[in-house]
């Protein structure tokens, strides 16, 4: 008996912090919905990153790259946390890839270092800046959290 409360508690626990869905809408490049098996959507909110703002250079860019990637396909989200606007925070994992680390590989997203420190997010993003790929092809680039705020080049 004792083992299988420590087991539904595991299985309680996983399933409160992940998320299988199939991605049904691309909002941008940091923002997805995912419709689970029970047919509930759930707003995932990109962990660590932050892509450009619609209007944003490079925001179409960023937001189609997501779409090409995992739009129509069952992703696993690692449930991070829920934020103020009750969306899910989590990593994205989809063909043994993550979701954060291609967009900052592909020069598609700031990693988001207010919240993070996680050294291969910043690695990445280190590389294609130095690569000069994607956003990093402009010469002055306005991160996302400056432009919410009215800051513009």
């Amino acid at each position: 008996m004792r083992i299988f409360i420590q087991l539904l508690i595991v299985f309680t626990s996983i399933s409160f912090f992940a998320q299988t869905g199939r991605v049904i809408n691309v909002k941008d490049g940091d923002t997805i919905v995912i419709l689970d098996s029970l047919n509930t959507q759930h707003t995932i909110r990109v962990a660590d990153i932050d892509s450009p703002e619609k209007g944003q250079p490079f925001s179409k860019v960023a937001k189609d790259f997501v779409s090409a990637e995992i739009f129509g396909r069952t992703v696993f989200v690692e449930k991070t946390k829920t934020d103020r606007y009750g969306r899910t925070v989590g990593n994205v994992f989809y063909d043994n890839k993550n979701l954060s680390e291609e967009l900052l590989r592909n020069g598609l997203a700031w990693h988001y270092k207010y919240f993070s420190n996680d050294q291969v997010l910043s690695e990445l993003e280190l590389e294609a800046r130095e690569r000069q790929i994607g956003l990093w092809i402009d010469k002055n680039p306005v991160n996302p959290f400056q432009w919410r705020k009215g800051v513009r080049n």
